[in-house]
């Protein structure tokens, strides 16, 4: 028993510094955390909540995956009832691939961007924080659509 109690303490030890030691800047949450060191992913999963200074995501299931050479997280990946709220848009998807170092994020599938009473639908969108840019895009067979208010 005593054994099973410090195997528990050390793993949740060494996830929690597995995790902290590549960014201190992106918090996260879950019901479940798989750690794959050999890969140099973490996979949260069950109500997952991230944020760091410039973005806040919720999804079913979050991948973190770290560059073991620059001790940093890369990218985040977001699967299923995606939500990422950026300086006060929020926006709704079914993926999300965010690239860390090129602040650059990617939303797919049935993509709604909500600012203030205005409202755009689109199949994807790609957003450029560091530049403030962002392009959105539909399949060929749908359109781009816009409800803003006057």
């Amino acid at each position: 028993m005593r054994n099973k109690y410090i195997f528990v303490v050390t793993f949740i030890i060494c996830t929690f510094n597995l995790v902290t030691a590549y960014s201190e800047t992106i918090r996260v949450s879950s019901e479940k955390l798989n750690v794959y060191r050999d890969n140099n992913v973490s996979i949260f999963i069950g109500n997952v909540n991230a944020e760091d200074s410039k973005i806040k995501l919720w999804s079913d299931k979050m991948s973190m995956f770290y560059d073991e050479t620059k001790k940093t997280v890369f990218k985040i990946v977001a699967e299923n009832n995606v939500k990422i709220i950026v300086n006060g848009v929020t926006a709704y998807g079914n993926f999300s691939e965010y690239l860390v170092d090129n602040e650059e994020l990617l939303l797919e599938g049935e993509v709604i961007v909500i600012e203030e009473n205005n409202k755009i639908k689109s199949d994807q969108l790609i957003l450029d924080l560091a530049n403030s840019t962002s392009i959105m895009t539909a399949n060929s067979n749908s359109r781009v659509t816009a409800q803003i208010n006057k």
